[in-house]
C-alpha cells in the first residue's frame, strides 16, 4: 500500500496518555508522556504551544498573589469546562461555571467518590461517571495531609481531550502548593480562634473593641452588629462523654461545612460540651419576627444532623444578646435549658430558654430556708416512705403527672396493674394531706418534684 492510500491517522489517540499509572513512579510517567510528545506530527505542536501559553498564564496568575478561586476561573476558560477542588467529601473550591443542576449533581458525585476512596487510595486517577451523558475526569493531589484532595474538571460543556487532562495534571502543582499554604494558615488561624473562643466563653473578652481586635486575627466573619446566640449541641445519649480529641474533630467538621447565606456560625470544644456561637444578620433596628428564631434554630439543627450523621442530636439555645461581651450569659443560660429539659422530661428537639415558663422560675429561687421547707413538706415523706418499702411513690407520682393524671396509661409506663396505681395515688394523698382532684395541691406537688429535680441532694 503507498502512502498516498494509508488511511490518515488518529491523532487524538496520539495523545492519549494512560489515566491508571502510578502517582509514586514519575519517571514512568515522564517516559510515556516524551514518547508521545516524539511522535506528534507538526501541525499539533500549536496544542503544545496553547498548552505551555495556558499553563504560563495560569502559573503567573497564581505567583503574583492571584487566588485559587482565581486560578480555577482560568482553568475553566483554557479547557472549556467547570474545574473544582475537592478537598474531603464535604469541602470543595468551585470555578463559577457551577451553577446548573448538571453541575451541582456532578460535583456532589465526584466528592462522594473523593471521600470513599481517599482513605484507600490506590495512587489512580480516571474518570467518573454521573447521569446519563456526563463524567468527570479527577486527579489526585500528593500531600493533601489528613483529608484527600483531588482536582477534578467536569464534562459539561465539551468532551474532554487527553490535552485537557494533561494540563489538568501539570496545574495540579501549583494547586498542591496554594492548598498546603491555605492548610497551613487554617491551622495558624485555629489555633487562634480556639484560644479566643475560649477566652469568650469564659468571659475573659469584657470590651467590644477587644473581641473585633481578635476576630480579625483570627478570620471570624462575625459581625459587632449581628445578634450572637451561644448553643450547646446535646450530643446521642451513648456518646455523651466526648473526649477532648472527638470533640475536636466535630468542630473542625462542622467549621469547614456550609451554611445558609446570611447566617454564620462558630463551634468551640468547652470542657466537656460541644458550644456553638450562631450569628443571625439582622436590618438595624429590626426584631426578627415571632417564631422565626425558633424556624432557624430548626433548619441548622437539620443542618448539624446531616453533617455529622447524628439524628439524635439537640439543641439547647440561650436568649440571643446584642454586644459581644455578654455571649457567656447566652451560654449560662443554654447550659439551664439543657439541664432542665433533661431532669424535667421536656420534649423537642430544640430548646430554648426564653421557653422554659416556669421551670425557669424554679432557677430563680433562692436555696434558702424556704426552699428547704417547701421540699421537706412535700418530697421528703415520701421519699422516707420509699426507703421504708412504701412502693415507688415519688416515681409514681411523677409518671402520673406525666401522663396528664391518667391511671391507665401511668400502669403501662410502669409496667404495673391498674389496682397497683390507684393504691399508691391513694397512699400519697394520706400521706401528705393532699387530693389529687384539687387543682392547687396538684400545683404543689408538680413544683415540688420539679425543684427536687433541678436541685438533688439539695434536702
Amino acid at each position: 500500500m503507498s502512502r498516498k492510500d494509508a488511511k490518515p491517522e488518529n491523532r487524538t489517540a496520539r495523545l492519549s496518555f494512560p489515566l491508571t499509572e502510578p502517582k509514586d513512579e514519575p519517571s514512568a510517567r515522564t517516559g510515556e508522556e516524551r514518547a508521545a510528545l516524539d511522535r506528534l506530527p507538526a501541525d499539533e505542536y500549536s496544542q503544545l504551544a496553547e498548552l505551555k501559553s495556558s499553563i504560563g498564564r495560569i502559573s503567573r496568575l497564581m505567583l503574583s498573589g492571584g487566588s485559587l478561586e482565581q486560578a480555577l476561573d482560568a482553568m475553566e476558560e483554557v479547557l472549556g469546562n467547570p474545574v473544582a477542588v475537592i478537598h474531603g467529601k464535604d469541602s470543595s473550591l468551585r470555578s463559577s461555571g457551577f451553577g446548573a443542576a448538571a453541575a451541582e449533581q456532578a460535583a456532589a458525585a465526584a466528592a462522594a467518590h473523593v471521600g470513599r476512596e481517599g482513605g484507600r487510595r490506590s495512587g489512580t486517577d480516571g474518570f467518573l461517571a454521573f447521569g446519563e451523558a456526563h463524567r468527570a475526569y479527577y486527579y489526585w493531589i500528593a500531600g493533601s495531609g489528613e483529608r484527600q484532595t483531588a482536582i477534578a474538571l467536569y464534562e459539561l460543556n465539551r468532551a474532554i481531550a487527553p490535552i485537557d487532562t494533561l494540563t489538568l495534571a501539570r496545574m495540579s502543582a501549583f494547586v498542591d502548593l496554594e492548598m498546603a499554604n491555605r492548610m497551613a494558615v487554617q491551622e495558624v488561624e485555629g489555633k487562634y480562634l480556639d484560644l479566643f473562643l475560649q477566652d469568650w466563653l469564659s468571659g475573659k473578652i469584657v470590651s467590644e473593641r477587644d473581641w473585633s481586635v481578635r476576630t480579625e486575627v483570627c478570620g471570624c466573619e462575625l459581625r459587632s452588629a449581628d445578634r450572637l446566640c451561644a448553643i450547646l449541641v446535646g450530643l446521642p445519649e451513648a456518646g455523651a462523654e466526648h473526649a477532648e480529641g472527638r470533640l475536636a474533630v466535630l468542630c473542625r467538621s462542622l467549621r469547614s461545612g456550609s451554611r445558609t447565606p446570611g447566617r454564620e456560625m462558630l463551634a468551640a470544644p468547652f470542657g466537656s460540651e460541644l458550644v456553638l456561637i450562631l450569628s443571625e444578620g439582622k436590618a438595624e433596628g429590626q426584631e426578627p419576627a415571632e417564631g422565626a428564631a425558633e424556624a432557624s434554630l430548626q433548619r441548622l439543627l437539620d443542618e448539624l444532623r446531616a453533617e455529622l450523621g447524628m439524628p439524635a442530636l439537640r439543641l439547647f439555645a440561650g436568649r440571643p444578646v446584642a454586644q459581644p461581651e455578654l455571649i457567656p450569659a447566652s451560654l449560662s443560660q443554654a447550659r439551664r435549658a439543657r439541664q432542665v429539659a433533661e431532669v424535667c422530661g421536656l420534649a423537642g428537639d430544640v430548646v430554648t430558654y426564653d421557653k422554659l415558663g416556669v421551670y425557669s422560675l424554679l432557677y430563680l429561687i433562692p436555696g434558702g430556708e424556704e426552699r428547704e421547707q417547701f421540699l421537706r413538706r412535700y418530697m421528703v415523706p415520701l421519699q422516707q416512705a420509699d426507703r421504708k418499702g412504701g412502693g415507688r411513690l415519688a416515681e409514681t407520682l411523677e409518671m402520673f403527672f406525666r401522663c396528664n393524671g391518667n391511671i391507665k396509661l401511668t400502669s403501662e409506663k410502669l409496667y404495673a396493674h391498674y389496682n397497683t396505681i390507684v393504691y399508691r395515688l391513694d397512699k400519697i394523698q394520706s400521706i401528705l394531706g393532699v387530693s389529687l382532684d384539687d387543682p392547687e395541691d396538684r400545683l404543689q406537688l408538680q413544683l415540688s418534684l420539679k425543684l427536687g429535680q433541678i436541685s438533688p441532694g439539695s434536702f
